[in-house]
């Protein structure tokens, strides 16, 4: 299965995981391993307990805002003399020893920027703004943005992945596994962040992929009746038996960033050709997408929000009578 971009891995990620069909990525991280999906994350779960150190001190300078190991020490030893949370020390940071005045106002930024992040949960907001403001309010979204690193564009493209999940969970809530079952039925219980973060937490655990076929050959993945995901451009020089080349559509193949650019586009009708005569037997070709909706009235993100690829084909074969948005060629002849 090959896709122009990483992050359009997720969704795909997520429907052989909960099919229990084995899977692997080659020529990349899946999709909730990758650094920034993470970190993101991390935010969220530390807003829901912020006693969770592990998230706490992972985004405690990330990004850099100024609060280095020395100030951390200071943070922790105050924490261990009173013994109080990690957290609880933060916010009482002026009593930290030795903590430098410029780090102990890096900090009560830090500590005002969650308290108010705090509230939206408490609040009841739903996830997907949630991360979003935290995206922002971090300055999170700003540092890649501001980058030169080309991957940091593609880091980008996994944010914008990651809150169109939230968005979906947003649209159709359902209470985590923690959630009493009474309460649920008697719907006393309104999922929020917390309900998120469980179920996220379910797909990233989940590991239904056999250990012994090496991810990095893909005719060893094959044997082991896996299906293999890769980008484009990891693709050049292999053949399968069976592709499927999915999301063609302005903006995603071609890229976005091709548009208007005839140079870029014939790179973009190059790595289509790649990705056609990968094919040994079948192709299956997907050229449209079902639309990511997008609900409320609040202002348009900032990240680049994926049109959704769909759960599953609709049929594996040209369907008689009308148009199929899945279109599959046989390649033998």
């Amino acid at each position: 299965m090959f896709y122009r971009t990483n992050a359009q891995s997720r969704v795909f990620e997520e429907i052989f995981i909960r099919t229990g069909m084995p899977y692997k990525v080659v020529g990349g991280v899946r999709f909730y391993e990758r650094r920034e999906v993470r970190d993101a994350l991390a935010y969220l779960r530390m807003l829901v307990n912020p006693d969770d150190q592990v998230s706490l001190r992972r985004i405690l300078n990330t990004p850099r805002r100024g609060i280095g190991d020395r100030a951390v020490e200071s943070v922790n030893e105050l924490a261990t003399r009173e013994r109080i949370t990690f957290w609880e020390a933060l916010q009482r940071a002026d009593e930290a020893p030795g903590l430098a005045t410029r780090s102990q106002s890096n900090i009560e930024s830090f500590v005002g920027m969650v308290t108010e992040l705090q509230s939206m949960v408490a609040a009841g907001e739903r996830p997907d703004v949630i991360l979003e403001t935290v995206l922002d309010r971090s300055g999170y979204l700003a540092s890649l943005e501001a980058s030169t690193d080309p991957q940091d564009a593609t880091r980008v493209e996994n944010l914008g992945e990651l809150v169109a999940v939230a968005r979906e969970f947003a649209e159709d809530p359902v209470a985590g596994p923690s959630a009493d079952p009474a309460d649920v039925d008697a719907g006393l219980v309104e999922p929020g962040l917390g309900d998120f973060l469980e179920r996220v937490a379910l797909v990233a655990d989940a590991d239904q992929i056999p250990d012994q076929a090496d991810p990095e050959d893909p005719e060893a993945v094959e044997d082991q009746g896996v299906v293999t995901l890769m980008t484009l451009h990891t693709a050049k020089g292999l053949e399968f038996p069976v592709v499927f080349l999915t999301g063609l559509e302005d903006g995603v193949f071609p890229h976005s960033r091709a548009l208007g650019d005839r140079p870029e586009l014939e790179e973009e009708r190059r790595l289509a050709y790649v990705g056609i005569t990968r094919a040994r037997q079948r192709l299956y070709v997907s050229p449209r997408r079902r639309p990511l909706r997008l609900g409320g009235a609040r202002p348009q993100s900032r990240l680049p929000l994926p049109q959704r690829a769909p759960d599953r084909p609709r049929r594996l074969a040209p369907h008689r009578g009308r148009p199929d948005p899945l279109v599959a060629a046989d390649v033998r002849s």
